[in-house]
């Protein structure tokens, strides 16, 4: 087996100054420190954008993050010790989100680490935690191939949400199923995406599915991250004229895309996100009545009944509801919580052979709901997705659909928990 590991690059120290919180290491240990430690905190190290067009997104995932530390530091901590966050910035650069993870292992002595929002950041910063025995899980990064064979050696990096796959296969479910509730079938599909490794994992997974499900993918049309114009690219659509658009795009993109179809007075029945820009708080609050209609994979939608008490005071802090970005920041840090209490200690190997063995059934110990759309965590060791192996993901992981109507996502698919029926068409207005 090919040994991810061998030939690393030297690993140079950032020169980017530390976000947040900062203090003491722990002692006795490259990276994180153990139950022995001269710290009186756990470190949980993160690395999202916080600068530069993701930072939306990054900062949507730190609010996550930040309001699970404070509750359970509010409740004791973990093992009688505080939780703390010390940031790193990797400004969706892979790059500098690998020397992110060297500063916080080598300088700030994080226990564990969490990121990134981008998976070919995720990618290196996995590299450096291996390296050092820092457990890693990545709350958000969604690319199948992280967790592929070629990953198996990357025994401390553990994913909690669904991979690309269980997406964009929940996704033609929902176009294949609303023909029962709006009587007229999904037949043709457009893909629209980002160039960037996130587009064509929409793109492969897409293909990989459609004819499972009746459905012709008639064409791709993609574009450069950050674009001024998609004029062209949604022109492209419309001549295509399929029954439902596929997207997968950053939040600026996304949003200039709705503009553009508005601008070209274009409509397709059905416009279906694989989440990310899609889903950020200010997607809506930017466009306004023009979102209606787009719908999207969510991981979490607050009239999702398991989650709606801990929504209803995240937003009473940070006036915006929890989306699944944050949902599931806010989750791994009751997973670290979870994992440290079971090994009784910070080590790395320890904490990484805790995660392996960890079942969440429903709630943690002591704490909260799963706020998720479903009700187990596990981390498979080994298993098969549509025929490769994949290794420690949170196979239980699922997702719903929501659309937008009257300015809020509504919960519209698998039926039985919807909160709302399918508005069909997409009303672009």
């Amino acid at each position: 087996m090919k040994k991810l590991l061998k030939g690393l690059l030297p690993l140079f120290l950032s020169a980017t100054m530390l976000v947040g919180c900062s203090g003491g290491g722990n002692q006795g240990s490259t990276g994180g420190g153990d139950s022995g430690s001269s710290s009186d905190t756990i470190k949980i190290g993160t690395i999202y954008a916080m600068s530069g067009d993701k930072a939306a997104i990054g900062e949507n995932i730190l609010r996550g993050i930040d309001f699970a530390v404070d509750e359970i530091n509010k409740a004791g901590g973990v093992n009688g010790r505080k939780l703390e966050v010390v940031r790193g910035d990797h400004a969706g650069d892979a790059k500098t989100g690998k020397s992110e993870a060297e500063r916080l292992i080598t300088q700030e002595k994080v226990d564990v680490m969490m990121g990134c929002h981008m998976s070919t950041v995720t990618e290196v910063v996995a590299q450096v935690c291996q390296q050092y025995s820092i457990p890693m899980i990545t709350a958000i990064s969604t690319l199948d191939k992280l967790s592929d064979a070629e990953h198996k050696d990357y025994d401390y990096f553990f994913r909690l949400c669904p991979l690309n796959s269980v997406y964009v296969e929940d996704m033609l479910k929902y176009l294949k199923d609303s023909e029962k509730q709006t009587g007229e079938p999904i037949k043709t599909v457009a893909i629209f995406t980002d160039k960037a490794a996130i587009g064509q994992e929409l793109i492969r997974c897409v293909n990989l599915f459609a004819d499972k499900y009746g459905i012709e993918v008639l064409g791709e049309v993609d574009y450069s991250g950050g674009a001024a114009d998609l004029s062209a690219q949604v022109l492209s659509l419309k001549q295509m004229n399929p029954d439902a658009i596929l997207c997968d795009s950053y939040v600026s993109d996304a949003t200039l895309f709705i503009n553009t179809l508005k601008e070209q007075n274009y409509q397709p029945k059905m416009i279906v996100a694989k989440a990310n820009g899609f889903t950020d708080p200010s997607f809506i609050s930017t466009l306004g009545s023009a979102a209606n209609g787009v719908a999207s994979v969510v991981e979490f939608n607050n009239d999702l009944t398991n989650g709606k008490e801990i929504n209803e005071e995240f937003k009473s802090v940070y006036k915006v509801d929890m989306n699944g970005h944050s949902a599931e920041s806010y989750t791994v840090v009751w997973l670290f919580k979870a994992a440290i209490e079971k090994a009784g200690s910070t080590k790395g190997e320890d904490v990484k052979k805790a995660l392996a063995d960890l079942v969440i059934d429903s709630k943690f110990e002591g704490g909260r709901n799963i706020v998720l759309p479903y009700a187990k965590i596990d981390f498979e060791a080994e298993y098969d997705l549509a025929g490769e192996k994949h290794y420690r993901d949170n196979t239980s992981a699922s997702v719903a659909i929501a659309q937008i109507q009257g300015g809020e996502w509504k919960t519209v698919w698998p039926f039985d928990f919807a909160s709302s029926k399918i508005e069909f068409p997409a009303p672009l207005k």
